[in-house]
Order: structure tokens, then C-alpha cells, then sequence
């Protein structure tokens, strides 16, 4: 099941940060904001099974028992400090079904929740951005993980390595089930590329929907993958809308 990979040791900080990857990705997705985060935020990656280096790990396509999983590991009982969430891309959808999972359990919820780059799941976005993804190949691939270099293309190996845990994902998301619920109360962020061709921003402004407290999509230079472009400029964004929130 899923487990936590600190990204920073500090156990002085005032609030913890949780960091879901996006599809195909582990917890080194994250690695480059160790060194750009605050001192006041502790940061985790999520690794979860048959992503990253647990690759050969069997992948678990069930939403709801991931999102449970998370749960329990988010609402540390020895840990009193606040804490957010943020996921990008298919991370999105697990840190939304966790805080749903937290307050439907009467667990602590996150002070914040922050998305990037996913449509909300209630009004068929998602469901436009799955059938995109599965018939539209390798373009629709590139558009969501990135350039792929030639030489891996060529190799079958390769390919496969690349594409089994970013397959997963997508088996995972096709899986999901949005069910109604009353909207969630904590804050929101939202966050998205001013030029991504899979999820432009009034995809973004309809997750303000699920929440009570609605949020405006703050745009980055970019694409679907502006967060490894865009790196300082979004941490730093993060970082200001986790310490708002906390206060």
C-alpha cells in the first residue's frame, strides 16, 4: 500500500505537506522542492505501489481503498501539526478522494487542499480527458508525461517499463466512480498551464464546485508538465497558500 517518503527533516516546522505524483510517477517526481521549500513546511512524497523504484510492485487500481489507505497515513495521531495536500495530474484526483475519505471518517482534515492540472470528476471532464488519452496515442502520452526520447521509443523494453505504471494510472481513473457528497469546507488551491492542451482552466474552475470556499486557477508559463519547468515559481506559490491557510 502506499507509503511516505520525507522529502525534508524538519521536525521544527509548523505544517506538514503531503505530495501526491502524477500517473506513472514515484516520490523523486517531488525530490527537486526539498531545497525550495520553507522551513516551516515538513514535505512527503507519496510512493505508491508499482510507481518509482516499487515498480515491481503489483499497481493498485482502486481509488476509494487508496484513498483510505491515505487517509490513515495523513492524520498522524502522534503528529499535531496542520497539514495540506497537493497532487498533480492523477495526483489530484487521490488527494481529493482523501480529504472526501478524512471528513467522511471524522479524521483531522488538511487545511488545504491543492490541485494541479486535473478537471474536477463530476461533470464529465474527466471523462473527456480519459477517452482523449486513450485514443489519441502517443501524442496525448507526450502531451501529459513529457517528451520521450527516440532511443526509448525503439526499445520494446523500454517502452514497456515506461508505460505499465503510467497504464495503471489510467486503469485507476477509468475505475473511479465520482459519487455526490456535500462540498468539502477547507480551503482550495488550484493551479494549471497557462498553455496545457489536456486541461485549460475552466476544466480547473469547476472543481470550485465540490468546495464552499472557491478558489481562482493560478496559471504558470507552460504545459501539461509545467511543474518541471516551473518548479521555484509554483513551490513558492504553494508554499504562500499553505501559510495563509494555516494561520
Amino acid at each position: 500500500m502506499p507509503a511516505l517518503v520525507p522529502l525534508t527533516h524538519r521536525p521544527q516546522a509548523t505544517a506538514r505537506l503531503y505530495c501526491l505524483p502524477p500517473g506513472g510517477s514515484g516520490p523523486e517526481y517531488y525530490q527537486p522542492w526539498a531545497d525550495l521549500l520553507p522551513t516551516a513546511v515538513e514535505a512527503y512524497a507519496v510512493a505508491l505501489p508499482g510507481r518509482g523504484n516499487r515498480r515491481d510492485e503489483p499497481s493498485p487500481t482502486d481509488s476509494g481503498a487508496l484513498a483510505a489507505a491515505l487517509a490513515s497515513l495523513t492524520d498522524d495521531a502522534t503528529d499535531p501539526r496542520p497539514f495540506a495536500l497537493f497532487g498533480h495530474s492523477f495526483g489530484a484526483l487521490l488527494a481529493y478522494e482523501t480529504a472526501r475519505r478524512l471528513r467522511r471518517t471524522g479524521r483531522r482534515e488538511p487545511v488545504l487542499v491543492a490541485f494541479s492540472a486535473f478537471p474536477a470528476p463530476h461533470q464529465g471532464e474527466l471523462d473527456r480527458l480519459l477517452a482523449t488519452l486513450l485514443t489519441s496515442g502517443l501524442n496525448a502520452f507526450t502531451d501529459m508525461v513529457g517528451p520521450v526520447p527516440a532511443e526509448i521509443l525503439e526499445d520494446p523494453v523500454a517502452v514497456t517499463s515506461l508505460c505499465t505504471p503510467f497504464l495503471a494510472d489510467l486503469v485507476l481513473a477509468l475505475h473511479h466512480r465520482h459519487h455526490d457528497e456535500p462540498p468539502l469546507q477547507m480551503p482550495l488551491a488550484l493551479y494549471g498551464g497557462d498553455a496545457d492542451p489536456l486541461v485549460p482552466p475552466d476544466c480547473l474552475e469547476r472543481w470550485n464546485d465540490l468546495f464552499t470556499t472557491p478558489a481562482t486557477p493560478y496559471l504558470f508559463a507552460g504545459r501539461h508538465t509545467y511543474p518541471q519547468d516551473q518548479t521555484p515559481a509554483l513551490v513558492r506559490r504553494l508554499a504562500k497558500d499553505l501559510q495563509m491557510a494555516a494561520r
